[in-house]
Parts: C-alpha cells; structure tokens; sequence
C-alpha cells in the first residue's frame, strides 16, 4: 500500500495514501470555542469545511506541536467524513508491504510506522471530552 508518513508528538505515523485529499499550505483556522485543546480549529478550503486536529496535542493530551500560527495541513476524506491533521512535520510517500490490519509496518529502511486508519482517529477523538 501507499503510505502518506508524518512525524507528529515523537512519533513516525502513516496513513493509507487513498485517505489523503491534499495537503494545504499556511491554512488560516478559526478557533471554535468548547472543544478539546487538540481540536485547533475549522478550515473552509475550496467549498469545504475540515475539523483540524493538532496531532501533537492529541498524542501527548495538551502539550501544543510545532505548527505555528498558519500550519500545513494534511486534509483527509473518507466516506462522507472530512477531517485536517497538523502534523510536526511531513515524511512523504512510501510504499509498505504489510498488511493493512497491522498497527504497525516498517519502510525498506527499518523505519516503523504506526499505522493510523480515519476511522481510528475519528474514534479517539470521539472519546474526549466536550464543552469544558
């Protein structure tokens, strides 16, 4: 599989390249109020609208990533569910040969990957908690 690779909280991640829809430079957010520190803001990009979600925070529950103030960022879409990433940094594509089901897969080079599927992280941030 095709495997889209960031570096986000210290930790190398990947993602099914067919998740990927693009990824947008200097993204303007809008905060929105009541939501979880992870969840950095909205992003109206080409007639759409993405929840953006800093990694980093999400990772290590608060401590802020190196994003800045205009971050890049990595926009998913699956099914009808759209969602932003900012990651501490982007790797590139590369090719795994593991299967898909694994949590974690390893590149030519022995770099492991921990394997994130939409779904997994749509999960994880649906277990926090909202309006505090």
């Amino acid at each position: 599989m095709d495997c889209f690779v960031f570096e986000a909280g210290g930790k190398c991640l990947g993602i099914e390249a067919r998740y990927v829809y693009r990824v947008a430079d200097k993204a303007d957010l809008t905060p929105v109020p009541l939501l979880p520190p992870c969840h950095a803001g909205i992003l109206y990009h080409r007639g759409e609208l993405f929840d953006v979600i800093d990694l980093a925070r999400l990772l290590k529950k608060g401590e802020a990533g190196t994003s800045g103030r205009h971050p890049r960022v990595i926009l998913l879409r699956w099914d009808q569910r759209k969602l932003g990433l900012i990651p501490d940094r982007i790797i590139g594509v590369t090719w795994l040969d593991n299967e898909t089901d694994r949590e974690t897969a390893f590149t030519r080079e022995g770099l492991p990957i921990h394997i994130w599927t939409p779904e997994a992280i749509w999960h994880r941030l649906s277990e926090l908690p909202y309006g505090h």
